[in-house]
């Protein structure tokens, strides 16, 4: 990593060599902007404690959607009961 231990600024190919995912996979989650970065001139720049902050929301969103589908698989599937009142059509019905 280039810069003063204060910069915590990396290329696209140093934040690839650090993930172990290709150049092109940075990109990709770039422009769907699942990493946050800055641009310095025609470069991207990505500061790498936005990078792991982004990485764990993602990762505690993932989980939890993984807990929510793995409670509603344990939920028994109820019949759908037929409402207890009559609906307007039908007192309209009735009333006929």
């Amino acid at each position: 990593m280039k810069g003063t231990s204060h910069d915590h600024h990396v290329s696209i190919q140093e934040l690839a060599e650090l993930l172990r995912v290709s150049t092109d996979t940075i990109r990709r989650a770039y422009r769907r902007g699942e990493l946050p970065a800055i641009r310095v001139k025609t470069r991207l720049r990505f500061d790498l404690e936005e990078v792991h902050r982004m990485m764990q929301r993602q990762a505690e969103a993932y989980r939890s959607a993984r807990r929510c589908a793995a409670s509603d698989a344990r939920r028994p599937h109820r019949e759908v009961q037929p409402p207890l009142c009559k609906t307007g059509a039908q007192i309209l019905e009735d009333r006929k």
